[in-house]
């Protein structure tokens, strides 16, 4: 069999061509290694990465919790601290959690790596980046975490078994610039009137209406008592012993005659103008002519001159009710006189009639007078000192929310609106700072209808933005805390509930536009839940609704609590 012969070229190539495929593959088999290598360390790299990331939210997480929990006490941030470390494991920490419940994880958690965790408490120097020791309460917290002995999956090959993560971050409380807005409408004396005894009962708001007139420094009037009582007209005192002293006391339908001497006779004059003629026997007689009494006149005693001695009783004036009171005498308290009184007591509508106290006086329906027909300041100037209600449970709970944002002491500034003001209005009371004292005070000096007696809500939410627009500092939490008892009827100087309604979400939407949240409280029976759930929905905020038919002590008891609540929602940040 023939071959063919290879020249001496054609050897050294296909060597050449040996040795080149050897080198590509020496050359390969290091190249693989030197890429394993390279991805053995990305692996390692991002999954340092990662740990780290997952460091920083838990961290991140438990520094929020921590100063969610400032506002009862370190210990309880503390705890939140390492429960909320737990609850955010990193790496493959949740297997040592697995099942247990949150207080034996905890405890798992200090026994392990405690000694990689720094918890810091005080306040925030914003100019020096750091926590600083206070003397206040604090309202920041800082946490500092550390894990050694991480495992790398690669690392050994390189020569490191573990590598260490750290991270640390800061939450403090936001300051926040409040506005309260007040309802100083009329309704706010509802349940000291008598129109509360059916929801309340007569002898709580009896008891009331007495505290009152204590607080008032229990005045003398005439001849008064605090239950109101008949008016006993007196006749001319006897000017020689065969005269007569005739009294009357006047009970709408009947009328008690009593005098020092017989009668001859009693003729009473009755609202259809006809006269009943009586002949009593004795000093003394009750007489009910059917239909209202008029004028009475009584024979008794004789004059000077052997004459019957008439006595005449006219109760169509005003001044029979103002003498018999003893009030002739007695200058009326304030601007005004004691006719505005005699009208209500006798009139046959109103509380006062339903209450059963016609042509009946007495500091009980003096009180209630003032309260429901003289609130405003400039026609009763005491009545802020007394205890009427719920207008007392609403500023005792101011002055309770006050002093929770003081404890508190984060830095923190109040406003306070009110409304109705002068001429229907809302009204300014005190601008946003920190004089806490001035603005409790201020609240205390106010009365149900101080200014005006109808709701005009809109108009303290527009005095309310507009504070926050002028003075509220740029990194405070913008706030307003909105109350009322009743539905918004006043707008642009009349009564309008339709056109107020609109003017309280037209206003609650400019809140929002400015990211200002309004918390809305509804007090009582007669309170726009539906209105003030709107509202704050509008703006992010939160609605609390108390039910009527409370006592003010009841009524108390649930606006602290709904204040309380206020005054605990802090709203925090991370400020490193």
């Amino acid at each position: 069999m023939l071959r063919r012969s290879t020249s001496p070229d054609e050897e050294m190539s296909s060597v050449g061509s040996h040795r080149k495929r050897g080198i590509i593959v020496v050359l390969s088999a290091v190249l693989m290694i030197v890429m394993m290598a390279m991805l053995a360390f990305s692996i390692d790299v991002g999954y340092m990465y990662t740990m780290q990331s997952q460091l920083q939210r838990s961290v991140d997480a438990a520094t929020l919790a921590g100063a969610g929990s400032l506002i009862n006490g370190e210990d309880a941030a503390t705890d939140a601290v390492h429960e909320y470390l737990v609850r955010n494991p990193v790496g493959t920490q949740w297997k040592e959690y697995d099942n247990q419940s949150v207080e034996a994880s905890v405890a798992h958690f200090m026994d392990n790596y405690a000694q990689g965790l720094n918890v810091d408490f005080g306040e925030w120097d914003g100019a020096t980046q750091e926590v600083v020791p206070s003397e206040r309460p604090a309202s920041t917290v800082k946490v500092s975490m550390r894990y050694d002995n991480m495992p790398f999956f690669f690392g050994h090959l390189l020569g490191r078994d573990t590598f260490s993560i750290q991270a640390q971050s800061a939450a403090a409380y936001q300051p926040r610039d409040i506005m309260v807005v007040l309802d100083l409408s009329g309704s706010m004396n509802d349940d000291s009137e008598f129109k509360a005894f059916n929801t309340l009962g007569a002898e709580h708001v009896t008891a009331n209406q007495l505290q009152m007139y204590q607080e008032l420094g229990s005045p003398i009037y005439g001849n008064l008592e605090f239950e109101p009582q008949w008016a006993v007209a007196k006749g001319p005192v006897p000017q020689n012993d065969d005269q007569a002293q005739v009294t009357v006391e006047y009970q709408y339908s009947t009328v008690v005659v009593d005098s020092t001497k017989s009668f001859d006779r009693v003729r009473v004059r009755r609202s259809n103008n006809n006269i009943v003629t009586y002949y009593p026997s004795g000093t003394s007689g009750t007489f009910t002519p059917g239909g209202q009494v008029r004028e009475v006149w009584a024979y008794s005693g004789k004059n000077a001159d052997g004459s019957d001695q008439i006595h005449y009783f006219d109760f169509t004036d005003r001044d029979t009710f103002i003498d018999a009171l003893g009030l002739d005498s007695v200058s009326y308290p304030y601007n005004g006189n004691w006719d505005g009184y005699i009208n209500y007591c006798t009139s046959g509508s109103g509380q006062n009639n339903s209450a059963g106290f016609r042509y009946k006086f007495g500091y009980q329906n003096l009180i209630v007078y003032w309260l429901e027909q003289r609130s405003l300041h400039s026609q009763s100037t005491d009545m802020w000192k007394a205890s009427a209600q719920p207008i007392t449970a609403l500023k005792s709970s101011v002055a309770m929310f006050v002093n929770f944002i003081q404890e508190a002491d984060s830095d923190d500034q109040m406003g306070l609106s009110m409304y109705n003001g002068p001429g229907g209005n809302g009204i300014l009371e005190s601008a946003l700072s920190d004089d806490f004292g001035f603005i409790i005070a201020q609240a205390n000096q106010r009365q149900a209808g101080y200014y005006h007696n109808y709701t005009n809500i809109a108009g303290g939410m527009t005095i309310a933005r507009e504070e926050l627009n002028v003075r509220a500092r740029p990194g405070a939490f913008k706030m307003i805390v909105l109350m009322t008892d009743g539905v918004a009827n006043w707008h642009n100087g009349g009564v309008n509930s339709s056109a107020a309604r609109n003017a309280v979400i037209n206003e609650a939407h400019l809140a929002a536009d400015k990211g200002y949240v309004i918390v809305t409280i509804s007090m009582g029976a007669g309170a726009d839940e539906d209105l003030m759930q709107q509202v704050a929905d509008i703006t992010n905020g939160s609605h609390f609704n108390i039910p009527g038919g409370k006592t003010g002590d009841e009524y108390a008891e649930e606006l602290t609590e709904v204040f309380q609540q206020i005054a605990g929602y802090r709203p925090l940040r991370l400020v490193q």
